[in-house]
């Protein structure tokens, strides 16, 4: 995720940055990446320009230029957004032909023009009895002891062995949650992030039901941690346990649902959304219909202990936010609030590109998200577990009203 930091924590990344041309890639590896213009102004390197639209720019870098890309998004004062890491496509695109101007024009264009998502006529609360029974099983101490393990690797770098530690442990934990209330209706998968990253994103397919799916997710990778531990306790430490605490109350509810319910947790996204892009053309080359997605990126900072729970409007559905408002208003009961974050700053927008309805739920606005992400301050001293619960309720909600439970 995107944000700003504090003087010392911007002087703490830009240091671990310059000193590590990481482990696993060296320097001249390429990386071509989509990024909004306003976010090169704050970023030096060597970054040709492949192809240019109004707002958004092509690039030809290596792994020092994704750095200061992250470096720069670091920096914003104003909503400009994030990069996709769009290299194995563009590898793709050019592997058995050369490419022309207007070709390389059109790539870029398929990455910054959404496509058009169906629009549906209504989103309805109609569960309150079963989505109030459920909140009541929501356990904040179950949430923490999950996000002290996760915090407790070095970093969940999506290139590093600790990166794929942190999947299998995530995988575990479902896979025990499942065996321990007797569901023969729970599988889990990992889809590999092509061949350039360690870490797999894992996928939990919860309910034999056929038809459109609920998805909700969130990332579970961090920085590397080559100079200074990544605990990530809020980005996305924060977002992954949320995520997995709706996972543990569905599963252990004894419904059944009219739809399927995917969790995802994915891999590489500070890498530019990598591993967003392999889960949806996973579920695109798969055939799965996909009714709504729900995306939690940061759900644990509470700016000055304020309740307010907030919703992005960049590359979004808007119905299907404003439906997440109505249910934060209906079960949550807290104040909501709305900001921007900009271009790609989070999974949610890869599903948005693709035509997917998705949504994304966040912490606080753009000026009052957590200073500390992206250093090793980002522990879970600076966090809420009252704040965490209340995106748990709402991912609750928002699972149990679309999917519909079954009678009895």
């Amino acid at each position: 995720m995107l944000g700003k930091l504090k003087p010392l924590a911007l002087l703490t990344v830009a240091l671990t940055a310059s000193l590590s041309t990481t482990t696993f890639a060296s320097a001249t590896n390429k990386e071509i990446l989509i990024a909004p213009a306003c976010l090169l102004k704050n970023a030096s390197g060597d970054f040709k320009i492949l192809a240019k639209l109004t707002n958004f720019v092509l690039l030809d870098t290596n792994k020092i230029g994704l750095t200061k890309l992250m470096e720069a998004k670091t920096k914003q004062k104003e909503p400009c957004g994030g990069f996709i890491n769009v290299t194995d496509d563009y590898e793709t695109l050019t592997a058995k032909k050369s490419v022309s101007t207007s070709e390389t024009k059109a790539f870029l264009a398929s990455f910054t023009q959404p496509a058009q998502a169906a629009k549906r006529s209504s989103y309805d609360i109609k569960y309150e009895k079963q989505v109030n029974q459920l909140l009541k099983t929501i356990n904040p101490e179950d949430m923490w002891g999950d996000l002290t393990t996760l915090t407790n690797f070095k970093d969940r770098y999506a290139n590093s062995d600790n990166g794929v530690k942190a999947a299998n442990w995530l995988k575990t934990q479902i896979e025990a949650i499942a065996a321990a209330n007797h569901r023969d209706d729970v599988s889990t998968y990992f889809i590999d992030t092509g061949k350039r990253y360690k870490q797999p994103s894992l996928v939990v397919k919860f309910g034999n039901a056929t038809g459109a799916g609920i998805v909700v997710g969130g990332h579970m990778d961090t920085l590397d941690s080559n100079y200074s531990k990544k605990p990530g306790a809020d980005d996305d430490g924060s977002g992954t346990v949320t995520v997995l605490e709706t996972a543990r109350v569905l599963l252990s509810s004894g419904m059944h649902f009219n739809k399927p319910i995917y969790f995802v947790w994915y891999a590489a996204e500070e890498e530019g959304l990598v591993g967003s892009g392999y889960v949806v053309k996973d579920f695109k080359a798969k055939k799965i219909p996909v009714d709504a997605v729900m995306h939690m990126d940061m759900t644990g900072y509470a700016y000055e202990n304020d309740p307010t729970m907030w919703l992005m409007t960049d590359y979004v559905d808007p119905g299907l936010t404003n439906y997440f408002e109505t249910l934060i208003q209906t079960y949550v009961k807290r104040p909501v609030g709305r900001s921007s974050c900009g271009y790609a700053c989070s999974d949610h927008a890869t599903w948005t590109k693709n035509g997917y309805p998705a949504a994304i739920a966040f912490e606080a606005s753009f000026d009052n998200m957590n200073p500390y992400i992206h250093t090793t301050n980002d522990t879970m001293g600076n966090l809420s577990l009252t704040h965490m619960a209340d995106y748990a309720k709402l991912g609750v909600a928002f699972v149990t009203e679309l999917a519909e439970p079954m009678a009895g």
